[in-house]
């Protein structure tokens, strides 16, 4: 926490650089749903369109100190290119405290078309939103049904499913264990949904996932659907 001195009237006071009154931080998150095309946007690129729409919108968010001081805004659990989500979540600070309605409702008015905000509220400090679960869901045609019900039988009855996962950027392979992540998988009415854990050490990508269960993810991952993200208590 950095401080700083001022002498007034005599006396030496110390003042909390923290964010206003009581060192809070002024944090809001902000749930919104992703559709169309803009679920093929980058991590980054969200984060860069949340900035300006912010700035657009007037919202006192708080900026980093140093030489190149950027938004104080996070996405706790990234979305994976080309995942539609209905249950996003964009962590924010503001340097002043102001009503989340109000903040919701001028952000709305600048947000581009496939984007939904959907709420907003206030976070203490120790609320960290630390995802630890997530929900996805993918409608699928008859044989694809089948092919998936047979595969998720034997996935769920295996102790371990090694998959190889491509760092693309290092060009270097390794073997991960997924099944630790894959906590249900059920198919009813055309439509696959499983929920996935999400731990200190990581996930299972989406596209791991949909191969384990005998889908083709490169043609199937941009019908993906995150329908719901639980968080740490």
């Amino acid at each position: 926490m950095l401080r700083r001195r001022r002498r007034d009237a005599g006396k030496d006071t110390r003042i909390c650089e923290k964010g206003f009154a009581g060192g809070l931080r002024n944090r809001l998150a902000i749930r919104y749903a992703i559709q169309g095309d803009l679920r093929f946007i980058s991590h980054q690129d969200t984060l860069r369109l949340f900035a300006r729409a912010l700035a657009r919108a007037g919202v006192p968010v708080r900026f980093s100190k140093g030489f190149n001081p950027r938004p104080r805004l996070s996405l706790p659990l990234p979305r994976p290119l080309g995942v539609a989500s209905r249950c996003e979540l964009l962590v924010l600070e503001m340097d002043v405290e102001q009503d989340s309605a109000e903040v919701l409702s001028c952000l709305a008015a600048v947000m581009p078309t496939n984007i939904e905000l959907l709420s907003a509220e206030r976070l203490g400090d120790l609320d960290r939103r630390l995802p630890r679960e997530v929900h996805y869901s993918l409608g699928l045609d008859p044989p694809s049904c089948r092919r998936a019900e047979l595969a998720a039988a034997e996935l769920l009855d295996q102790k371990s499913v090694l998959i190889e996962r491509i760092d693309a950027g290092r060009g270097t392979a390794k073997k991960v264990d997924i099944r630790p992540y894959v906590l249900s998988v059920a198919i009813e009415d055309g439509t696959l949904r499983w929920a996935q854990a999400v731990t200190a050490t990581g996930t299972a990508r989406v596209g791991e996932v949909l191969t384990a269960l005998g889908l083709t993810s490169e043609n199937l991952l941009h019908r993906v659907e995150r329908q719901d993200i639980l968080y740490q208590p």
